[in-house]
């Protein structure tokens, strides 16, 4: 950061400022900062706006003047304690189209209402806080790009997320590849414009394990193809992103084209993948791919392995984050009170462990060099 590289973990405090931007009255985000800053967390990554189109229209479009003044009091409140906040700021994206009244495949037309506005809100927020000294990252969405690469005959518009008052969803919702890329390019030159220093982040689900060859097969990418999906998906930005979970296991990648072996497609093998491409070069010696890699989302569930084997699964997924020297990386969640059956760490509850770990994990990447 500032020109020095960073190696650290951080965690997804998701919605520290949403529950505060309605009413003002729910400060416990706080209380929760300064939890964090007693286990030395660097930075958080927070919803920056809302997530359901009434919302964002409420608390945002409607009201920007208390918007700002709230998110104003969010980001001092961060700098006192030293940690820097990742602002996604379009974490629904089917959120703005829904609300300018557009399908979903809008989000691939440049001249659409969703996307106009989009530009319109990511200059505005770009202009305010570029030089606020808790700004860490600018985040387009999250996870925008899971179901892109699915054959327009599966229909990936069934599994985008519905406002109960929002217009059905149908065929016209489909979304691809080549849209959603359109939209991350859009919005990273957006910020570029207006902000030349901040990293920009995608928000990125971990690519699917056969993107590379889709729509043509279902067969599993290589972890070079792996690398190569990373690069396309990451279009624009000046990181690589994306997010990882024991759910995204594979029993085996595609035959490796460097070895000619197949090897497991399990969480650490993911992550060599992911970091071999930026070491990767070409028939010149170049770097391919050098850019920063930045794992958005990890974690276990309780409800998955029970608390004992999730503990046991956290150990094993942050002690790959070690092993492969992840430069940065951030929790799956803090004080998320929706999830506390499952994913939910406080300093408290039976997950307080998971803080414990990225507290140490932080002391040895300081010890880290390039």
């Amino acid at each position: 950061m500032n020109g020095t590289p960073f190696y650290g973990v951080g965690v997804n405090y998701y919605d520290a400022f949403t529950r505060y931007v309605g009413t003002g009255k729910d400060t416990t985000w706080m209380a929760g900062l300064t939890t964090l800053q007693s286990y030395n967390v660097p930075f958080i990554r927070v919803n920056a706006i809302g997530f359901w189109a009434p919302d964002i229209k409420a608390n945002y479009i409607n009201n920007k003047a208390t918007f700002y003044a709230r998110l104003d009091t969010f980001m001092n409140e961060a700098s006192k304690r030293h940690i820097g906040v990742i602002l996604d700021v379009f974490w629904n994206w089917t959120g703005w189209t829904d609300m300018n009244g557009e399908h979903a495949a809008a989000i691939g037309d440049p001249n659409s209402a969703t996307r106009k506005m989009m530009r319109t809100v990511a200059a505005e927020m770009v202009l305010r806080y570029k030089n606020h000294p808790a700004l860490w990252g600018w985040e387009y969405a999250n996870e925008s790009t899971s179901l892109m690469d699915l054959p327009d005959a599966i229909n990936n518009y069934q599994w985008l997320p519905h406002y109960s008052t929002d217009a059905k969803r149908g065929p016209a919702d489909n979304y691809t590849a080549p849209q959603m890329l359109s939209a991350i390019a859009d919005f990273s030159r957006t910020v570029r414009i207006n902000d030349t220093v901040t990293p920009i982040f995608s928000g990125n689900a971990r690519p699917r394990y056969d993107a590379y060859h889709l729509p043509k097969s279902w067969d599993p990418d290589s972890p070079q193809q792996v690398g190569q999906i990373l690069t396309r998906d990451n279009v624009g930005t000046d990181t690589t992103s994306m997010h990882l979970y024991l759910t995204d296991e594979t029993a085996a990648f595609g035959t490796d084209t460097v070895t000619k072996t197949v090897v497991a497609g399990n969480y650490s093998n993911t992550l060599a993948a992911i970091m071999a491409r930026s070491k990767e070069v070409d028939a010149k010696g170049k770097l391919v791919d050098p850019r920063p890699f930045f794992l958005g989302e990890f974690g276990v569930s309780d409800a998955d392995y029970g608390a004992a084997g999730a503990k046991t699964k956290f150990n094993q997924i942050t002690d790959a984050i070690l092993a492969n020297k992840v430069p940065m990386s951030a929790l799956w969640v803090f004080d998320l009170t929706s999830q506390n059956g499952t994913f939910n760490v406080t300093a408290t509850n039976s997950r307080s462990y998971q803080l414990d770990k990225i507290k140490a994990m932080n002391a040895t990447m300081k010890t880290w060099t390039p």
